[in-house]
């Protein structure tokens, strides 16, 4: 654990970030999407949207109270990116982008075939997490790399 604390500001705040969009959007996809989704009929979009709002300030809000601990634990560090993580965030970014066009194609399947918006919606959303936690994961493989 206090290995933890001596990461940089980027680091610990990625891993934050990586772990409470596991845990939000956890919850969203596995225990809450499948009732809407065995309702008769399925929601409509502003439904899902109405549902979704808590979920996303949940983890704004989370993520505001992680990184204000990070700041008032270590005030010395700036937390200014350098050159590393510049890098780190591009590669990370390029790699997780192809994940999110590959979601959106399948978005644009489904839609193609008919889907209901339900499902292209979660279909699309999904995707973007998706993404993000790819990039995550690959934010956290090359700070422990370099």
């Amino acid at each position: 654990m206090a290995e933890f604390f001596d990461m940089s500001f980027h680091e610990k705040s990625n891993l934050a970030v990586l772990a409470l969009l596991t845990l939000v959007f956890g919850v969203y996809f596995l225990w809450l999407m499948p009732q809407m989704a065995v309702a008769d009929p399925l929601p409509p979009p502003a439904a899902v949207a109405g549902v979704l709002i808590p979920f996303v300030l949940c983890l704004v809000v989370l993520i505001g109270v992680v990184h204000l601990v990070f700041k008032l634990r270590d005030l010395k560090e700036k937390g200014e990116a350098d050159e590393r993580d510049r890098l780190i965030e591009t590669r990370a970014e390029a790699r997780a982008g192809f994940m999110l066009a590959l979601g959106v194609f399948g978005a644009l399947t489904l839609l193609l075939a008919g889907a209901a918006p339900f499902w292209i919606a979660n279909a699309l959303l999904g995707a973007l997490v998706l993404a993000e936690l790819v990039k995550g994961v690959l934010r956290a493989i090359a700070y422990r790399r370099s």
